[in-house]
């Protein structure tokens, strides 16, 4: 084996020293990138400061699972979703990694910086750099998210011209990594480098609401579901949905309230606890400002009892 496939795959054995190793590259033929396929525990892992690109990729969803790190004064956490993105770029040191619970299939692959550097030469275009990438987590990028799963398949199984996929592949990743997640890429909406872009957090965000309607939810332990900032958070969760977290808890517990109103042996103090007022008269009250009756009078409207 040559000694920059060496290199590559020391990195994965030096970052993550307690992960077991489901599958590697290691006595494959390909040049210019490496894979491997991990299973993590729960805990900290070492500082590092890489001299590749790591491109990280979740194959499975993990409950409860976040994966929380800090890297060129940038704090990111990060819930682990079935085809969840992490970037991290040549020369930006990690510290203060934190695995929270164990992590089953997930992908490590490593491009060397040399293959930025070959594309820079080949197009003229001194920008594309390896230590010029953005660290980013939750990426949403649906071409990475498809070249990483091109490559675990020939991890998995080799076929006889999977080499030459998989170094296409690669050269497809670098550029794509190059030109959309750059400093100098394109533009981004504000935030973006926090997962602004990405709708997986919010969906997150709203089935943590709905799930927990009954409770006194704030705007900052919904953020942190979505690994946000609270100002960020309800700014794109407002562009997302066109309504503010509040706005949208209130809306889905009347909604709660009027299915629950059609059972009859519910109580009205049950329903109110139920859909998280305070109380059977705070319930009354938000409930006839916005559907225009009691909850009794639509009670009888939908057994249709009323007059």
């Amino acid at each position: 084996m040559d000694d920059g496939r060496m290199d590559l795959h020391r990195h994965g054995s030096r970052k993550f020293p307690n992960a077991g190793l489901l599958a590697s590259s290691r006595e494959r033929a390909w040049s210019g990138v490496a894979a491997e396929l991990r299973s993590h525990p729960g805990g900290d892992l070492p500082a590092m400061v890489p001299t590749q690109m790591e491109v990280t990729l979740a194959t499975r969803r993990c409950p409860g699972a976040f994966v929380s790190r800090k890297g060129a004064g940038i704090r990111q956490r990060t819930a682990v979703e079935a085809g969840t993105i992490w970037l991290c770029p040549v020369g930006v040191g990690e510290d203060d990694i934190n695995i929270s619970a164990p992590l089953e299939d997930v992908l490590h692959i490593y491009l060397p910086s040399d293959r930025f550097a070959s594309l820079a030469d080949a197009y003229g275009d001194a920008r594309v750099r390896a230590d010029a990438v953005r660290y980013l987590a939750d990426v949403d990028d649906p071409l990475i998210r498809q070249v990483g799963l091109v490559i675990l398949g020939e991890l998995l199984r080799e076929s006889s011209a999977g080499r030459m996929m998989v170094e296409a592949a690669a050269l497809t990743l670098t550029a794509r990594i190059a030109q959309a997640h750059g400093h100098d890429g394109p533009d981004l909406p504000s935030g973006a480098d926090e997962g602004i872009r990405c709708p997986a957090r919010i969906r997150r965000a709203i089935e943590f609401m709905q799930d927990n309607l009954d409770r006194n939810l704030t705007v900052s332990e919904i953020a942190e579901i979505a690994c946000l900032s609270p100002f960020h958070f309800a700014r794109t969760f407002k562009r997302a949905t066109g309504k503010t977290p509040h706005a949208f808890v209130s809306a889905e517990r009347l909604q709660r309230a009027r299915k629950l109103l059609a059972q009859p042996s519910t109580s009205m103090s049950e329903i109110a606890l139920r859909s998280g007022f305070s109380g059977q008269a705070a319930f009354g009250t938000a409930f006839k400002r916005v559907v225009g009756c009691t909850p009794g009078e639509f009670r009888k409207l939908v057994s249709g009892t009323g007059a």
